[in-house]
C-alpha cells in the first residue's frame, strides 16, 4: 500500500494548536467532513463512559471510606457515652460524645443531640447519635455531581445487671473485741451498694452465723422442716448437703435440736448454745432497705464457737432460684418488700449478678451434737411435766336444829364446825391449773421438782426438793392430779442442758453429747469447701475476707480456697476492715458494668 505524505502533512495542520476562531472553525469543520474521523468519535465517547465509570468508582470509594470513618467515630463515641460512670448527668455523657468527635477533628459532622437522645439511670445508659458529612467529588462533577453525601447514626446502652449479695458474717465470740469495726464496715458496703443501684435492683441479705445460722421463723415455716421442738429455728444439714447450694422448700430438713453443753435448767450459756434464737442472730432476707440492713447489721452480738460451712450454705441457698417459692411466702408475710419480683433469679441468667461475701476471723472450731439415732433422741425422754389443779375451799355457813326438831338455826361462825351438833356447808371451788418439771432419777428412783414449784409432797436435799416414787404415786390419784406427760428428748433438751442432767441424774446425756459426735473443724473445712465449689458452680462469685487471721494458716487457707480467686481473697485488721470491703464494692460495681 502506497502511504500518503500529503495527506499525513494536512492531518499534521488540523492536529496543531487553533491560531484564530476562524481557524478552529475552518478546521473543526474540516474534520466534521472527513468520514476517516467516524471512528475517533466513537472512540471519543468510550473514553468519555470510561472516565465516568472510573469516577463513579473513586468517587463513591471515597463517600464510603469517609461514611466508614463517620461510623466508626459514632459507635465508639457513643459506646465512651454509654460506658460513663453510673448515675452520670445526661450533660456529662453528652459531653463525652462530643469530646470524642473533638479529638478526631470531627466536630462538624456531629448533628446536634436532641433531647430523648441520651437516656440515663443508676442502673442504664443510653445513647443515640447521628453525624453527616460531604465529600466533594473528583470526577463526578464532569457529569454534574459536584458532591457526595456520607451519613450514619449509632445507638448504645449499657444496662448494669441486677445484683444479688449475701453477706456471710462472722459473730462467733472471738468478734467481741471487732464487731464495732466489722459493723461500720459492712454498713458502708451496704450503702456503697444500694446507693450504685435503682431502687430494688439490688437486694442484700444478712446471714450471722457461729454455731449455726438462724433463719426467722416466716422462713423456717415457709421450709420443709421435720420440727420436733418450737425453741428455735436452726437447722441441721447431712454432709451430702454442702454439695448442691440449694435449700429447696420441697425437701425435708432436719431440725437442731435446742440446747447448750453448759448451763441450768431453763438456764442456758449464751456461748454453747447449740442455736441463738435471739432476733438480732436472725437472717435478714432479701432488703433493699439501707436503714433496716444498718440496724439488722448493729444489733448483732458475738457469742459461740465458729460454723463457717453453715454460714456458707445459708448463704449460697438465699442466691439460689429454689428460694423464690420461699420468697413468695415471705412477701406474704410482709418480711420481703412486695415489689421484689423474681428473686432470687435463675442461676446463670445474664441479667443478674450474685455476690456472696464471706467475712470470718477464724477458723472453724468444734461444735457439739447428739448421736444421732442414740438414747438421747426422740420420744421417751427422763423430763415430765405434771399438771395438777388445787381446789379453794370457802366456808359458806353452819346450821343446826333445835331441840324441838322444827326450827333451824344458823351461824356464820366457822368455829361451831367443831361441834358435832352444827353441819357445817362449804364451797368448793377449782384453781387454775400449773404444771411443774420433774426429772426422774431412775438410780435413786426419784423425782427431782426442777423449779421447787410443785405440790408440795416431797422433802428438800441440798437445796433441791426431792419426791419419793411412792409419794410421786399416790399424788396421781389425788383429786388434784390433772395429768403427766413424758416430754420427747427433743423438748427436754429446749428446757434443761446435759450439763444439768449430770449434777442432778446421770452422766449419760453428757458424754454423749461433749464427746460422741463432735462435728470437728476438720469436718467443717471439708464441707465449707464442697458448698464454695457448688456456689461457683452456681454462678456465684465469691469475696472472702480473713480479719486478723494468721497468715498462712489454716483458716486462711479456707478462706482463699473458697474465694472465686485468689485476688477475690482480703486479708484485713481493724486498721483495713471497711478498706477491704469498700474494695469488694468497689470490684462488684465494675463487674457489674463488664457483665
Amino acid at each position: 500500500m502506497k502511504f500518503d505524505w500529503g495527506q499525513l502533512a494536512v492531518r499534521r495542520r488540523e492536529l496543531l494548536p487553533f491560531t484564530s476562531a476562524e481557524d478552529m472553525s475552518r478546521r473543526t469543520g474540516a474534520f466534521a467532513c472527513e468520514e476517516d474521523g467516524t471512528a475517533t468519535i466513537l472512540s471519543f465517547f468510550v473514553v468519555i463512559t470510561i472516565l465516568l465509570m472510573a469516577g463513579l468508582g473513586v468517587d463513591t470509594m471515597r463517600q464510603e471510606m469517609e461514611r466508614t470513618h463517620l461510623q466508626a467515630t459514632l459507635d465508639a463515641a457513643v459506646l465512651a457515652g454509654a460506658g460513663a460512670p453510673t448515675g452520670s448527668e445526661v450533660a456529662d455523657v453528652k459531653a463525652i460524645v462530643e469530646d470524642y468527635f473533638d479529638k478526631n477533628d470531627m466536630s462538624e459532622y456531629l448533628n446536634e443531640i436532641q433531647d430523648g437522645d441520651i437516656i440515663t439511670s443508676l442502673n442504664a445508659t443510653s445513647v443515640y447519635a447521628e453525624g453527616e458529612l460531604t465529600v466533594d467529588t473528583y470526577l463526578l462533577h464532569l457529569s454534574g455531581v459536584d458532591e457526595l453525601k456520607a451519613v450514619g447514626a449509632a445507638q448504645a446502652e449499657v444496662a448494669t445487671p441486677k445484683l444479688e449479695v449475701a453477706m456471710v458474717l462472722d459473730v462467733s465470740g472471738s468478734m467481741w473485741d471487732k464487731l464495732d469495726e466489722l459493723q461500720t464496715a459492712a454498713n458502708s458496703f451496704v450503702t456503697t451498694i444500694l446507693n450504685g443501684s435503682d431502687p430494688g435492683d439490688a437486694v442484700i441479705s444478712v446471714v450471722p452465723f457461729a454455731f449455726n445460722v438462724t433463719p426467722s421463723p416466716e422462713m423456717f415455716d415457709a421450709l420443709t422442716v421435720n420440727q420436733t421442738h418450737e425453741y428455735s429455728t436452726c437447722l441441721r444439714f447431712a454432709d451430702s448437703d454442702y454439695s448442691d447450694m440449694s435449700i429447696d422448700p420441697d425437701v425435708s430438713y432436719e431440725q437442731e435440736i435446742f440446747t447448750s453443753l453448759y448451763g441450768g435448767f431453763n438456764d442456758f450459756n449464751d456461748f454453747y448454745r447449740s442455736c441463738y434464737n435471739d432476733d438480732n442472730a436472725e437472717i435478714l432476707p432479701y432488703s433493699i432497705n439501707e436503714t433496716a440492713l444498718h440496724t439488722h447489721i448493729n444489733a448483732m452480738t458475738s457469742d459461740g464457737r465458729t460454723s463457717t460451712h453453715i454460714g456458707l450454705k445459708w448463704g449460697a441457698a438465699l442466691l439460689h432460684s429454689d428460694f423464690q417459692d420461699v420468697v413468695d411466702d415471705l412477701q406474704v408475710a410482709g418480711v420481703v418488700d412486695a415489689s421484689l419480683d423474681a428473686v432470687p433469679a435463675v442461676q446463670g441468667e445474664a441479667e443478674t449478678l450474685k455476690v456472696l461475701v464471706l467475712m470470718a476471723d477464724g477458723e472453724n472450731t468444734e461444735s457439739y451434737v447428739f448421736d444421732e439415732g442414740g438414747s438421747y433422741v426422740g420420744d421417751n425422754s427422763d423430763l415430765y411435766r405434771l399438771t395438777w389443779q388445787e381446789t379453794v375451799t370457802t366456808f359458806d355457813y353452819a346450821w343446826r336444829y333445835k331441840k324441838n326438831g322444827v326450827d333451824i338455826r344458823y351461824s356464820y361462825d366457822e368455829s361451831r364446825c367443831s361441834n358435832d351438833k352444827w353441819t357445817c356447808e362449804y364451797t368448793v371451788t377449782p384453781g387454775p391449773e400449773q404444771s411443774a418439771y420433774y426429772l426422774y432419777d431412775s438410780y435413786w428412783d426419784e423425782w427431782l421438782d426442777t423449779e421447787t414449784v410443785g405440790p408440795d409432797i416431797g422433802y428438800w436435799w441440798n437445796s433441791q426438793y426431792w419426791v419419793y416414787d411412792s409419794d410421786f404415786e399416790d399424788f396421781q390419784d389425788d383429786d388434784d392430779f390433772v395429768s403427766l406427760e413424758r416430754l420427747s428428748w427433743e423438748e427436754a433438751w429446749g428446757l434443761m442442758t446435759p450439763d444439768y442432767v449430770y449434777d442432778y441424774s446421770h452422766s449419760g446425756p453428757w458424754n454423749d453429747y461433749r464427746w460422741s459426735s463432735i462435728d470437728s473443724g476438720t469436718i467443717k473445712d471439708t464441707q465449707m469447701q464442697a458448698i464454695c465449689a457448688a456456689a461457683k458452680s452456681g454462678s456465684v462469685v465469691i469475696y472472702t475476707i480473713g480479719y486478723e487471721i494468721t497468715a498462712g494458716g489454716n483458716a486462711e487457707t479456707q478462706l482463699e480456697g473458697c474465694a472465686s480467686s485468689l485476688n477475690h481473697y482480703y486479708p484485713a485488721d481493724s486498721d483495713d476492715i471497711s478498706a477491704a470491703f469498700n474494695s469488694i464494692a468497689s470490684n462488684v460495681k465494675n463487674l457489674r458494668l463488664t457483665q
